[in-house]
């Protein structure tokens, strides 16, 4: 039976379906085998600080509904809003895609592969914010 393997650090936390779990003092694996598992280190997750345009707005307004916490509509962290500010900057079709995709999967209650969907247009923001 196939799993995800997570190699963690000595005390890396990590967001498995809604709980942090921290490792030992020790470096460790895990082998997750559930298929739909949410996981996301902690350490690869956006800080509010980080939020430096609509693509990662999005990719922050899913992981926070991930951990829990729901937004009001028409707040920061509306995940609706936030796609359709991605969507009107989006001009190539792969990146209109990926913004679908993402909202299909919060219709559906599945932030994580929204997140999953969003990270390369967090990437490439924050690629292009270097830049500058």
């Amino acid at each position: 039976m196939p799993g995800l393997a997570l190699k963690l650090a000595p005390r890396e936390q990590v967001l498995i379906n809604g709980v942090i779990v921290e490792n030992g003092p020790r470096r460790t694996q895990i082998v997750i085998r559930s298929e739909d598992a949410a996981v996301l280190r902690l350490r690869e997750a956006l800080g509010e600080s980080d939020v430096i345009g609509p693509a990662s707005r999005a990719y922050y307004a899913a992981q926070k509904a991930l951990e829990g916490e729901i937004a009001k509509p028409g707040g920061p962290l509306d995940i609706g809003i936030a796609l359709d500010a991605l969507a009107a900057q989006c001009a190539d079709q792969t990146r209109q895609r990926m913004v679908g995709e993402a909202r299909r999967a919060c219709i559906e209650g599945n932030f994580y592969r929204a997140m999953r969907c969003l990270k390369p247009c967090v990437e490439e923001e924050q690629a292009r914010t270097k830049t500058i």
